[in-house]
């Protein structure tokens, strides 16, 4: 290839400019390569840049789509279900006058789509009059027969509508297919502005890329102009997003989208109907829902009227749409226009209801369900792409210039049999465009340079007040390798940021955020949505979660530090009963041994000890219901009736820490964290996402049992992270009523952890015993700064049990609690056993019992004392248990009291 002469000929020195493709970046004149006029200025920028910098910006890319969670998540696939989002850093740019052809012919299109919906479930001119074929509609399971009739606002059916398009090999562009149903892709394409924007800022400005916010602006006002009529006075609309739920393949775009434009984030058990209206079930009752931005497909909206099996859809909302009690976008039923067998037929369908050519044609399309098409179509086979008719068929498209003989004469008769069921369609070779090449390429031959990927665009429009409009620019899916006929993100396909350049900008009615791929926020009199029952469940096991991570690792570092010789040997404070049992079996290891267990790291092996430690665990944890009597394990020999061996311990202990099938292991525990926190994505900033998403590298189970120095560096940065996320809680996020359920589960699984600690470790006679409580309470320095004779179990209850100022002490939870649940709706009730349970706790402050624990352990004394503060802690604990029960009950199950009892027999 010979190329222009101020073409830097390092960087496209192993780029192939096919002619049998049409080249994005390159044009051909003659024997000479150029570089389009409209990439130039870009292209010289980017080969100015030291081939270091481009690989740290590269670098930076990769980083922030991994601190931003950007996924894709795709089923079965080796490299994990939530698969990161491939972004390349070179964006795919378009220039103004071509993008203003391509606006106009998409604009067309969609009115032309809407125009169709309108009567297919209205008046059916079109069927009547035989411009499609009445086959093709009621053979389609998309056709929903229960919403012909239906009226809707703005006679509008598309309200987001996208377009996959292809250039051919001659320049022009195709529509391959069309997303009419639920869209996805529109999120994606703003975040990857956000991204390459903030990894290549000089080149973004350069270029002067329309932005893509204001396209989002107006979509956001259109939607809340849908509310249903005779909506309340004065009231303002309820939008929410529905999703299927964090295993649909795209749930980061619907988290990401509804937290971007400020709509609730919902499934649909998150929704009831009441009197043909759609309301939000949340802590404060029944909130009216006027419009959802649905992300499911239709048939599985209403399991009364569309799928029976559905359960991610709200029952009776057919009904409610039918009565014009909520707006559906898209509207149900919108998913029919997705079958490529209509393609055939929009010329004359364009020509009929605009009175106007098409201004951007489909690829060429039989339908096999018409006899004429489908004897064409069998005559070509060998030269076409068949793909199914409907979009309920399994399978791809097969490109049948690669099927063998028999092969391509079996595809023939199963055409013949059934032709409605297929479609087939030219080949078009699509446009490549270039990406970074990096050290996954071939033999490392174009590592730093540009290669060509073959790509698809997608455009997406959306219905705002003054009509459609265009988004400038769209999702750019690229082939993960060279010659890939198909673009797609379940085969692992990339994508880019597309930059249209210059033109023309709407005027924004809001201020711009500065930064780009953000939303201007939104409209102040938009009301803020009140929490679901679910949401705010997660966020009360999303704090139960952080909190057992968070004393588990304490918990884990203690005891490696002391198995490991990493303090002094334990200095008794009385004589011990087996102080001749060796250096490893002193008191204070074996009550931390206890503690583990308790706690759910299982150091032992045995099925029965298992099953019974499992079953204790779930207990402890708050999981299954209390039981009367329940109460802290006391310190206890340690596993196997006998002295851990120091090396033993160690590897036993660790393994424990980093096993996923151990119920309290840190493993276990940050994979729940970041489980929950994916569900919460939309209620999340970016940096308290990013926050979270560093937790990732820990929450995967170590390949092999870690030693002793790996162990302490995994349990020292989990809690660095750890930490911070709390400050992050305590400083940043609003007092709403997530925050207040998150901080519960917080204060209910650190009170239960304090219990635990306490009765395992304050009641042992070795000082040892005392450091280890003040460690894995983060009380040493506290303890330090107001006690210089030494340790004792008096000051050290003191700090631990009764300080109301320290945020790790059993008052200070308490006091929280009785707090926060009196905040809740109708919750000063189950605070009132907090209440007296403080009573006692201050009166249990004043004995003598925390001195008598000092003396000899084989005192009757010292042994009353032990009981009662034993007594003591197991009260707590059960209050603690009884309170996650009844707040569950109350604010995630919808029981009170007398239906929960009616349910129990």
């Amino acid at each position: 290839m010979q190329l222009q002469p101020q073409s830097p000929p390092e960087l496209l020195a192993h780029y192939a400019a096919r002619p049998d493709r049409y080249d994005e970046l390159c044009q051909r004149i003659g024997s000479v390569v150029v570089v389009r006029p409209h990439w130039r200025d870009f292209f010289h920028q980017l080969a100015a840049m030291p081939p270091a910098e481009t690989e740290a910006r590269r670098a930076a890319l990769r980083r922030l789509v991994h601190e931003n969670g950007i996924t894709y998540n795709v089923y079965a696939d080796p490299r994990g279900f939530e698969r990161p989002w491939d972004l390349d850093l070179l964006p795919y740019i378009l220039p103004a006058a071509e993008w203003a052809q391509i606006e106009a012919a998409v604009i067309q299109r969609a009115t032309l789509f809407n125009l169709i919906l309108a009567d297919l479930y209205g008046e059916q001119n079109l069927l009547q009059q035989g411009l499609i074929p009445p086959a093709l509609i009621y053979g389609h399971s998309g056709f929903l027969r229960p919403l012909v009739g239906v009226k809707q606002p703005r006679d509008l059916f598309l309200h987001l509508y996208a377009v996959d398009l292809a250039r051919s090999p001659d320049g022009r562009w195709w529509v391959v297919a069309d997303r009419t149903q639920a869209p996805s892709g529109a999120g994606y394409a703003l975040e990857n502005r956000g991204v390459v924007a903030r990894a290549l800022p000089e080149l973004y400005r350069a270029a002067g890329a329309q932005p893509l916010a204001p396209f989002f602006e107006d979509f956001r006002d259109s939607l809340a102009a849908l509310a249903p009529l005779g909506s309340a006075a004065g009231e303002a609309p309820l939008i929410v997003v529905l999703t299927p739920g964090p295993y649909n393949e795209t749930y980061f775009e619907h988290a990401f989208l509804a937290r971007e434009m400020g709509f609730p984030l919902v499934e649909g058990q998150d929704l009831t109907v009441r009197d043909e209206q759609v309301f939000l079930r949340t802590l404060d009752g029944l909130r009216r829902v006027h419009v959802i931005l649905r992300r499911v497909d239709d048939i599985w909206c209403d399991p009364l009227e569309l799928r029976d099996d559905s359960a991610l859809g709200v029952a009776g909302l057919v009904a409610a749409v039918r009565a014009g009690g909520v707006t559906v976008a898209n509207a149900l039923g919108s998913g029919i226009l997705e079958t490529g067998a209509l393609l055939g037929y929009l010329p004359r369908l364009a020509e009929h209801l605009l009175g106007q050519k098409l201004k951007m044609p489909s690829v060429a399309t039989w339908w096999c369900g018409e006899a004429a098409a489908c004897a064409h179509a069998l005559s070509r086979l060998g030269e076409l792409v068949v793909k199914p008719a409907y979009p309920a068929m399994r399978g791809g498209p097969v490109f049948c210039r690669d099927l063998p003989p028999a092969e391509l004469a079996a595809l023939a008769a199963r055409i013949a049999e059934r032709p409605f069921d297929f479609v087939a369609q030219e080949m078009v070779n699509i446009s490549q465009a270039p990406v970074l090449a990096d050290e996954r390429e071939e033999a490392g031959e174009a590592a730093g340079g540009l290669v060509a990927r073959n790509i698809g665009l997608r455009v997406f429009v959306a219905a705002s007040p003054d009509g459609f409009r265009v988004m400038p620019g769209g999702l750019v899916r690229v082939a993960p390798e060279t010659d890939m006929r198909v673009v797609s993100m379940q085969h692992g396909g990339g994508s880019k940021d597309a930059w249209v350049l210059g033109g023309a900008v709407s005027t924004v009615r809001r201020p711009v955020s500065a930064v780009p791929g953000q939303l201007a926020p939104r409209e102040l009199d938009m009301p803020l949505p009140g929490l679901a029952s679910r949401v705010a469940e997660n966020f009360f096991w999303l704090g139960r979660y952080s909190e057992r991570a968070d004393g588990s690792a304490r918990l884990g570092r203690e005891t490696l530090r002391r198995l490991g010789g990493l303090v002094e040997f334990d200095r008794p404070v009385a004589k011990a009963r087996n102080d001749d049992a060796g250096p490893w079996a002193t008191p204070t290891l074996a009550a931390l041994a206890s503690l583990c267990e308790r706690c759910g790291l299982r150091l032992s092996a045995g099925e029965e000890a298992a099953e019974e430690r499992a079953v204790q665990d779930r207990s402890a944890r708050g999981e299954a219901a209390a039981q009367d009597g329940a109460a802290p394990v006391r310190p206890a020999a340690p596993p196997e009736d006998g002295p851990l061996a120091a090396e033993c311990g160690i590897e036993r202990l660790a393994g424990a820490l980093f096993d996923e099938s151990q119920s309290g292991s840190v493993v276990t525990s940050l994979r729940g964290v970041l489980r929950l926190a994916a569900q919460l994505r939309d209620r999340l900033s970016p940096d308290s996402w990013r926050i979270y998403n560093r937790l990732a590298e820990f929450a995967t189970p170590a390949p092999s049992t870690p030693g002793l120095g790996d162990a302490m560096h995994r349990l020292d940065e989990s809690l660095l992270s750890l930490v911070t996320l709390s400050g992050f809680v305590i400083e940043s996020m609003p007092r709403d009523a997530g925050w207040r359920f998150l901080s519960i589960g917080r204060r209910i699984e650190r009170l239960q952890f304090l219990t635990s600690a306490l009765a395992a470790l304050l009641t042992v006679p070795e000082q040892g015993a005392l450091e280890a409580l003040l460690a894995v309470t983060d009380g040493e320095i506290r303890y330090r700064s107001r006690n210089t004779r030494g340790l004792a179990p008096r000051p050290v209850a003191e700090l631990v049990m009764f300080d109301p100022d320290n945020p790790r002490a059993l008052r200070y939870q308490i006091e929280s609690l009785i707090e926060h649940v009196g905040r809740l709706p109708g919750g000063r009730s189950l605070g009132e056993p907090l209440q007296a349970l403080l009573a006692e706790l201050d009166a249990e402050r004043d004995c003598d019992c925390f001195e008598r624990l000092a003396l000899d352990p084989r005192k009757p004394a010292a042994a009353e004392a032990r009981q009662t503060v034993a007594s003591l802690l197991r009260r707590i604990w059960g209050a603690g248990n009884a309170l996650a029960d009844g707040i569950s009950h109350r604010y995630f199950t919808h029981l009170d009291a007398r239906s929960h009892a009616t349910a129990s027999r």
